[in-house]
């Protein structure tokens, strides 16, 4: 393993904290609950865990990957950043706009309307991929009409690279 492989301090620093509360939320499990509500607690984790690994990462890596191939370079990039945004935005709402928990005797416990919350979240999410777009996209015709973006003719360095000293 290379020394840019190996792992850093923050891992450390996850694995002292988030090792001993995982120990005291398993053992809180074990300790006050029936055998039975255990393993159908085991058995939504591990199910959770095999639709990330077997499903979500897979379509999601070949919704990027799509994107890559039929969206223009300049956007693809923000365009993959929002699909991933939107994605997050959904996972992280989805009890909400389902109605998990909701109660009739308590409605303050949902007190917004998930759906116009999501979509909200969503809208944001999408200007900001915009306003990233047309920054980059600027930038780029900036950069394209300067001086030093000019051909340096040839044997002079690249259009790409103009301070390259040209070769003895």
């Amino acid at each position: 393993m290379s020394p840019d492989e190996q792992p850093g301090t923050g891992l450390w620093v996850g694995l002292a904290i988030g090792a001993p509360v995982i120990a005291y939320g398993t053992w809180q499990l074990v300790h006050h609950s029936t055998a039975a509500r255990t393993f159908a607690v085991a058995r939504w984790a591990i199910s959770g865990v095999l639709l990330h690994d077997l499903v979500l990462v897979p379509v999601m890596l070949t919704v990027v990957w799509l994107i890559g191939r039929t969206i223009p370079s300049r956007a693809a990039n923000a365009v993959r950043a929002g699909v991933l945004g939107t994605a997050l935005v959904v996972a992280i709402d989805w009890a909400a706009l389902n109605g998990y928990g909701d109660r009739t005797d308590n409605p303050s416990i949902h007190p917004l309307n998930a759906t116009t919350a999501t979509l909200t979240a969503v809208a944001v999410v999408w200007i900001l991929v915009t306003i990233f777009w047309a920054v980059s996209w600027q930038r780029s015709r900036v950069h394209a009409r300067s001086p030093l973006a000019a051909d340096p003719g040839p044997g002079r360095g690249s259009a790409r690279n103009t301070r390259t000293p040209p070769p003895d």
